[in-house]
């Protein structure tokens, strides 16, 4: 988690402006994927169903968390 976290920071970060926004999308879903199987990682017991949705529906959120702050009137626009 950790590290996807650090990813992320990145990504979001100064990485945010110089790759295109495909690639910016891309990377951020990937980090919410790892944040998502991070989380699982710290359960015992963790069925298959949730090691298929939390990844996918982290990466969902990751995605439209960064573009909500970063787009538009949102709080972070540059």
């Amino acid at each position: 988690m950790l590290g996807a976290s650090a990813f992320a920071s990145i990504v979001g970060g100064p990485l945010r402006k110089r790759l295109p926004g495909y690639w910016v999308d891309v990377l951020m879903a990937l980090a919410g994927a790892g944040i998502g199987a991070g989380g699982l990682l710290m359960f015992d017991d963790v069925s298959l169903g949730s090691w298929i949705a939390a990844p996918a529906l982290v990466a969902l959120i990751a995605l439209l968390h960064v573009r909500a702050l970063f787009a538009g009137e949102g709080p972070f626009r540059t």
